[in-house]
């Protein structure tokens, strides 16, 4: 048996002081290691994880994120 995960093509992003939140599309993504979005088509957000969040800079903005919604599947021994 193996284990398949996946991830959301989009996440929940916000700014650090103003608590404003936009959805951004998922670029790239590790599990608690890295998290790249783009917000709008135009802007790109690379975050690291710090243990709890995700956490990015960008345009002089602190930006986090709990990054997107995970699922992990077993499959069986015939897949």
């Amino acid at each position: 048996m193996s284990t398949i995960t996946r991830h959301s093509g989009t996440c929940m992003i916000k700014m650090a002081k103003s608590s404003k939140a936009t959805e951004a599309v998922v670029e790239s993504f590790e599990e608690k290691v890295k998290l790249n979005v783009v917000v709008n088509k135009a802007i790109k957000i690379s975050m690291k994880w710090n243990g709890r969040k995700y956490e990015g800079r960008s345009a002089g903005m602190d930006f986090e994120s709990d990054g997107p919604t995970i699922s992990k599947t077993q499959t069986g021994i015939r897949g």
